[in-house]
């Protein structure tokens, strides 16, 4: 009886260790406290019941079952202005973009992947696109976010020789491809949050 109870014991303190060491994962930091930073990393929601990405992603990420729906519906359902994106592509050379979203985020489910579309019709080179999926606190388990004040997602900023000329916040002021525009011709454009 001992040696069943010792038995007992043993397996109970391994499954404990198994569940502490998974728990750590989820949160994207291994026992040694070393930063996962695999691509499209999926987790459970810290909120809700779903799946959700968490960190560096990209459109591949966004493809995946859990999201494809929401996906393919708003990147079909985005109409192109094709006119305004004539103007913008000659402005995408050496820019950069950085994008904060959530997966379970609606404002980001709609502009996210109409950004994608708008970015392809541009022919803007993804090499120069980040896309950077936070938990529902805003934030990832290595700090990405850090130094980037980011309120609400999605956020969409626009780097040009190292500096930000503008970004993007949540929904458009005019349209995507208008604001945009008018981030790209640095004359003052804000966000729907900036006074």
């Amino acid at each position: 009886m001992k040696n069943l109870s010792y038995l007992l014991f043993v397996f109970m303190i391994i499954s404990c260790k198994q569940s502490f060491e998974k728990k750590q994962d989820i949160k994207g930091v291994s026992e040694n406290n070393e930063i996962k930073s695999e691509l499209n990393l999926m987790v459970p929601d810290t909120i809700g019941e779903n799946m959700m990405l968490i960190g560096v992603i990209n459109e591949e990420g966004l493809k995946k079952q859990e999201f494809i729906d929401w996906y393919q519906e708003n990147y079909n359902d985005h109409i192109l202005d094709t006119v305004t994106i004539k103007l913008i592509k000659p402005k995408l050379n050496k820019l950069r973009i950085i994008v904060f979203m959530g997966t379970w985020c609606s404002d980001s489910q709609r502009e996210v992947p109409a950004l994608y579309k708008v970015l392809k019709k541009a022919d803007f080179d993804t090499n120069q696109l980040e896309v950077i999926a936070l938990s529902q606190e805003k934030d990832t388990p290595n700090h990405l976010e850090k130094g980037f004040n980011i309120e609400f997602v999605p956020t969409i900023i626009f780097y040009k020789n190292d500096k930000e000329i503008g970004r993007y916040v949540e929904f458009a002021r005019d349209t995507l491809e208008k604001d945009i525009l008018a981030i790209l011709n640095e004359t003052g454009y804000k966000h729907s949050y900036e006074e």
